[in-house]
Parts: C-alpha cells; structure tokens; sequence
C-alpha cells in the first residue's frame, strides 16, 4: 500500500524475496513496481539493478491538469522533470514503462487531451493501461467516463502509434474496488465520534482500526 518508490528498502528486500528461486521464484516480467514518480528513486533502480517492470500513474498529460488531480506531487515533481526521469530510465534498461491512466468524466478523458497523451508518449517506449475511475462517495464531484468516450480515447491515443489497453475493474459493486476501501470503515468511526459535521477524509488515518 501507498508509494513503494518511498519504502525503498523494504521494497528492494521484498522484490528480491520474489525473484529468488529459492523462496517464491517468479519471472521479472511478473513483478511490477507501481509508482506515482519519485525521480530520485527511479535512479536508484538503475543502480541496484532492479530490473523488473514499471508501471507509472501518469494522471494527465500536462501539468496544468496533473497540478489540479495531485497537488502536492505534481509541484514536486513536474511533469516535465518526470519524463526526463522516464526516458533515462528506458535508455538504461531497454525496459517498456507501462502508464496506468485514470478516465475521469470531463477531466481526463477529452479528445484534446487524448491527442496531449498521444504526443507525449507516441516517441516513447510505452503502453497505456485507461483505467475506468472507481467513484467514491467522499468525492461526489468526480465521474467515471463513459464507455463510449473511453473508447474514443483509446482510438486516438492509438493513431500516435501507441499500445493501449482499457482496464477491467474489479471489486466496484461492493466499493472494493482502488480508491474505493475503508471509506465505509471512515463513515461508520464518524458517527461513531458523533462528527456530524466533518468531512471523512480528515479523519486521521491513526483514528480508524480495520480488521482483517
């Protein structure tokens, strides 16, 4: 859970567990690091060796939209600096990066910002994952994309000579879905502390226990 780039030894120790014939055995191409970017980090890869794939949350193609959907990510780690990040990595390890893109109603999914994805990445060694947004209830405001409209993203993405694929969900009829687990979990310590009036996501995460 959370940013592995950010645990990166305990990250390291456990890809190194899965890999060993010894212990869980798996191929490369079957361990993916899923990441939102962390520059410095991504170096660090090269470095230690680790060559397994990489997935990364693209979010938007420009970094006025990625600005508006990550805040505190996005300024400290423009896009710009992010793909510099990217392209050093793919010369190094010959690797494919895999984009995990969510489709958000209105936001990410417009033909114009179809054709900003396409160009940014159509020079680039890179296959796009469009991932329908698993709606929430503590964000109202945000939308799954159509099928249709996701389709039509997909074709255009595509005219640049990218690889994309839509994305299956799972989990979304019982909220189990990514972005989806513990906000009941949220709701019901809300009324349990009588916080009538606070939003759930400003609950602090240390206030909630979970059981398995």
């Amino acid at each position: 859970m959370g940013e592995p780039l950010l645990n990166y030894d305990a990250m390291k120790q456990a890809i190194k567990v899965m890999l060993d014939q010894q212990a869980l055995g798996l191929s490369k191409r079957h361990v993916t690091i899923s990441t939102s970017g962390v520059a410095s980090y991504m170096d660090r890869l090269v470095e230690d060796d680790i060559d397994v794939r990489l997935a990364l949350s693209l979010h938007a193609p420009n970094q006025e939209l990625r600005a508006k959907l990550i805040p505190m990510i996005a300024k400290k780690r423009p896009l710009d600096q992010l793909m510099e990040t990217v392209d050093r990595y793919v010369v190094a390890t010959g690797n494919r990066i895999f984009y995990e893109y969510i489709m958000i109603q209105g936001m990410t999914d417009t033909k114009e910002i179809a054709h900003e994805l396409g160009k940014l990445l159509e020079r680039r060694t890179a296959h796009v994952n469009l991932i329908p947004y698993n709606e929430n209830p503590a964000m109202p405001e945000l939308v799954t994309s159509n099928y249709e409209d996701i389709i039509k993203f997909q074709h255009t993405v595509k005219s640049y000579g990218v690889t994309v694929t839509i994305r299956d969900t799972l989990g979304r009829d019982v909220k189990g879905a990514c972005g989806q687990l513990g906000y009941e979990k949220i709701q019901e310590k809300q009324q349990e502390l009588s916080y009538t009036d606070l939003d759930p996501s400003t609950i602090e995460a240390d206030q909630i226990t979970t059981t398995q």
